[in-house]
């Protein structure tokens, strides 16, 4: 697992020189969301943009293809899903704009009208996930909607950020604020290292744990600030091996922030 990492992070390292130099070569290639027409203005819908930069990553011959999210831009996304079933297991999602969700609940296009993802990597053997961006899930219309108003307000709201049935994950360097619930979840997922990213909603926002861990083993969470509406970090079901250190827990109504260190060993039944 340390030489995966390792692997990765120089990997990620190299591209991000390729693109500073505008250099391809034969095992490294990027492809960026606004060459398959993502317009980057925080108004036109980008999924179809992104799903079609994701499938020429993904269906990439070079070694370690990259799908690259430019900074200074804002990307207008729906729900989706990212498919791991690619031809390399060494593949970087750089992310160095703003991705934002509808803020209208309504305009949320769910298959079967359940909306409960919003940005879902599933079926990965082999992922780096990084950048400086920022993904903004524009949850305050969904904190206060009821079952009165719309079924969509009932029980379960969209987790943010998803990671299922995945091995050999590395998340490093976003920001994640106001999701309609839950920012991040591993589900079913093994070996995922997540390290320095930032995690924000109001105090009063309902349910927007920072991070979500279930049926998975074998994850690292480390230097993560988290300041939001209600736990900072929960399991659940069927967790093994789980290592946290340096969590920040923001508490920004006082201004303040305390700083807890620890390294837990957990295994729920």
């Amino acid at each position: 697992m340390a030489n995966f990492l390792l692997h990765v992070l120089v990997l990620a390292l190299c591209v991000l020189s390729n693109q500073s130099h505008g250099i391809l070569t034969d095992s490294v290639k990027v492809y960026n969301v606004v060459d398959y027409g993502a317009v980057g203005d925080g108004l036109a819908d980008d999924t179809q943009a992104f799903s079609d930069a994701w499938n020429a990553t993904c269906q990439s011959s070079v070694s370690f293809p990259t799908m690259y999210v430019p900074q200074g831009m804002t990307f207008l996304l729906q729900p989706l899903t990212f498919n791991g079933s690619c031809k390399s297991r060494n593949i970087t999602v750089q992310i160095d704009a703003n991705i934002i969700a509808p803020s209208d609940p309504f305009a949320w296009k769910c298959p079967g009208n359940e909306c409960h993802r919003w940005i879902t990597f599933l079926n990965f053997n082999g992922l780096f996930i990084s950048g400086s961006g920022t993904i903004n899930g524009q949850g305050t219309n969904w904190w206060g909607l009821s079952c009165q108003q719309n079924k969509r307000g009932c029980g379960k709201k969209p987790t943010g950020f998803v990671i299922e049935n995945s091995n050999n994950v590395y998340i490093d360097g976003l920001t994640f604020v106001d999701s309609p619930q839950m920012h991040i979840a591993f589900e079913r997922s093994t070996w995922v290292h997540a390290t320095s990213l930032t995690i924000q909603a109001p105090k009063d926002s309902p349910n927007t744990d920072g991070i979500h861990i279930q049926h998975s083993q074998n994850i690292i969470i480390d230097n993560i600030r988290i300041g939001t509406g209600i736990s900072f970090m929960e399991y659940s079901f069927f967790i093994c091996f789980i290592i946290v250190t340096t969590v920040f827990q923001l508490r920004m109504v006082h201004h303040t922030s305390t700083l807890a260190r620890s390294i837990v060993g957990l295994v729920m039944e």
